[in-house]
């Protein structure tokens, strides 16, 4: 399998740790929306990654997509999502809150870092900051219960607040750096210490 796009889009990131918690074998193709687009534009119509390619051919597109099937294929016991009922919508509703974190996390860094300073609406990028900073919230006082964010082992829950606040961290440290979330960085340090959050950590250049 090639999955398509650079560990720095936290999008990107989550499919990989998935990929490796689930030791699934794969190959990286490190394109950037920003400077590959014709690339990926023959792979994705959208333009966006991740995209996963399967040894058939077949291309899945959207990191929701990719990882269900990849659960499906790569965890028939349900360790990272519960096959069903409350436990498994209780992981849901956490892996989303995540998962929203990224999203407005990375439309801040864009507001920020790519569009002219004059065509900034402050007003607009208040609003995402605070749905950031809402999200991490919510899922620090999910950290706080014990040392995962639902149950007694990782889920798909963890690995998405993991992710997202690694890129936090390293894109719109802004911010965290006045409202410390020290349970999620306690996690993050914990799940920092495997092999799949250490080998697919972003490494500028």
């Amino acid at each position: 399998m090639d999955l398509i796009g650079r560990n720095l889009s936290p999008f990107v990131r989550r499919t990989a740790v998935i990929l490796k918690l689930l030791d699934l074998p794969y190959e990286q193709r490190g394109l950037s929306t920003a400077d590959d687009t014709e690339e990926i534009a023959k792979i994705n119509p959208v333009v966006r990654v991740p995209s996963l390619v399967l040894d058939d051919g077949e291309c899945l597109i959207d990191s929701n997509a990719i990882i269900d099937h990849l659960l499906e294929v790569g965890d028939p016991d349900h360790q990272l999502l519960p096959a069903a009922g409350a436990e498994r919508r209780a992981v849901l509703h956490l892996a989303a809150i995540g998962h929203g974190v990224m999203e407005k996390a990375v439309a801040s860094s864009y507001e920020r870092n790519r569009r002219p300073k004059e065509k900034v609406f402050d007003e607009w990028v208040s609003m995402v900051d605070g749905q950031v900073q809402g999200g991490m919230a919510a899922l620090e006082q999910a950290a706080s219960k014990g040392d995962f964010l639902h149950g007694d082992h990782l889920t798909l829950a963890d690995v998405n607040a993991v992710v997202a606040l690694d890129f936090i961290a390293i894109a719109v440290r802004y911010l965290v750096k006045e409202t410390p979330y020290p349970a999620l960085a306690a996690l993050a340090g914990r799940c920092g210490e495997l092999p799949a959050f250490a080998e697919t950590a972003f490494k500028p250049g």
